[in-house]
């Protein structure tokens, strides 16, 4: 084999260093429940470095060896929220099995089969610890309280509740009130977290479609096993925390707007009117395009108006400080996953904080002139601006890296069959013809 024909072969594929990264910021998350620990902190930081390296490395697409290995390492990272004796293991080993049929399997019925094997996997971790209706986490605390407030008809931002943070006993609610309104199919039912998992079945459904569409049917199973092993869903889903909803709007505006426009604006409003951690990942397309930007202020929009009657309610200054500006009065966190709390352990004393808003300019600035500019692109890139910005906040645990996660995974549900990139809105029939209007810049 000529030497250059071997340095193609050994060239790193974008598809191979997302999965690489997804499964060191994955088990850096998983191993301490996404709190401190420096070889935690370590392969987050070494995950966030190869996906940015990896939206410019080779679009050649990634083997069924390495999707396998990628999903049945996730699968193993998943072992770390079950227990420490050789019992808890089998579970996740199963789930990665399971995940391995669903990636190389040709038959549908075994592929159907390991996605049974690896769901109930990620189900039993959450029925192992779930209590109906209490949760020893403030996050699900103040969602489930308020939420039966307002279907009591008093104001849910009008009541303070105690909280797990330090330095901070007690505090009204903290959300948007998307989150609210999500919520109150679960609550109806005892317990918000029913709509946690409606939220996580409508995510990983939108980005099987999503791959589907632009990577075909391989691909679309490839993503679905790498979703259903991702060790975050589980907790995600047991602790009712609420980034499950922005990230599941933006998947579903992603799906719908080619076709549905009016429709998946509304979608991405109701996901922007619950938390802003996820909204970096739309800053690139927002940045890139009119019509994405164009979408993505209609959805402010929409944001706007479901928050208004509440800010009214509650008073507007009252209910931009609890769900805007309480986080920003906040000390940092010992117990955060990020270079704040490792820089505070080895030295005695907290950033400068001028440090945190400078490293994210100056990266959105180097990030935003990049070129070329898909779609694929954006969302490789937008998850390294995610991590860069949380492992240099004042805290990050486990819930934000969910969200550079899934940012990497939607990279990949976009990028089109054979390595190349969908052309998400060039003017061509037929299902290549996605995401709008705007022209494929990537050759």
């Amino acid at each position: 084999m000529p030497l250059s024909s071997l340095g193609i072969t050994l060239r790193p594929t974008r598809e191979g260093c997302a999965l690489a990264a997804v499964v060191l910021i994955g088990f850096g998350s998983a191993v301490a429940y996404g709190r401190y620990q420096p070889y935690a902190l370590a392969a987050i930081v070494v995950g966030a470095g190869i996906a940015l390296f990896g939206s410019s490395a080779s679009r050649l697409p990634s083997g069924t060896s390495t999707w396998s290995l990628a999903a049945f390492a996730g699968a193993i990272s998943s072992g770390f929220l079950v227990g420490s004796s050789p019992v808890d293991w089998l579970g996740p080993v199963a789930g990665g099995i399971g995940a391995i049929l669903v990636i190389s399997a040709r038959g549908r019925l075994l592929r159907i089969g390991g996605c049974v094997v690896a769901v109930t996997t990620s189900l039993l971790i959450v029925a192992k610890d779930i209590t109906w209706g209490r949760a020893a986490v403030d996050v699900f605390t103040f969602t489930q309280r308020a939420t039966q407030q307002l279907l009591l008809g008093r104001d849910p931002y009008g009541f303070a509740y105690p909280t797990t943070t330090p330095h901070l006993p007690l505090a009204h609610y903290f959300y948007l009130p998307g989150v609210l309104l999500l919520s109150i199919p679960g609550r109806l039912l005892g317990d918000i977290r029913v709509s946690c998992l409606l939220a996580a079945v409508a995510l990983v459904g939108a980005i099987t479609l999503l791959a589907r569409r632009h990577g075909g049917s391989e691909q679309g199973w490839r993503c679905l096993a790498l979703c259903l092993t991702l060790p975050f869903f589980p907790l995600m889903v047991l602790y009712g925390w609420t980034e499950i909803y922005p990230i599941t709007g933006i998947a579903l505006w992603l799906v719908l707007r080619e076709r549905h426009r009016i429709s998946s604006v509304l979608v991405l409003g109701v996901g922007v009117a619950t938390v802003p951690t996820a909204l970096p990942l739309l800053v690139l397309p927002f940045l890139w395009w009119r019509q994405a930007r164009l979408e993505i202020l209609g959805a402010a929009l929409v944001a706007a108006t479901i928050c208004l009657p509440f800010a009214i309610w509650t008073g507007a200054g009252n209910f931009v400080y609890a769900t805007l500006l309480l986080n920003l009065h906040l000390p940092p966190s010992t117990f955060g996953l990020d270079l704040d709390a490792a820089y505070q352990r080895f030295t005695g004393t907290w950033m400068p904080n001028w440090i945190w808003p400078l490293v994210v300019a100056v990266s959105l600035v180097l990030l935003a002139r990049a070129k070329p500019r898909t779609w694929p692109r954006a969302f490789y890139l937008g998850s390294a601006l995610l991590a860069v910005a949380f492992l240099w906040a004042k805290w990050a645990i486990f819930n934000y890296y969910f969200l550079v996660v899934v940012g990497l995974v939607l990279a990949l549900a976009l990028t089109q069959s054979g390595g190349g990139v969908s052309p998400l809105g060039a003017q061509k029939p037929g299902p290549a013809r996605s995401l709008g209007a705007e022209p494929e810049l990537e050759a």
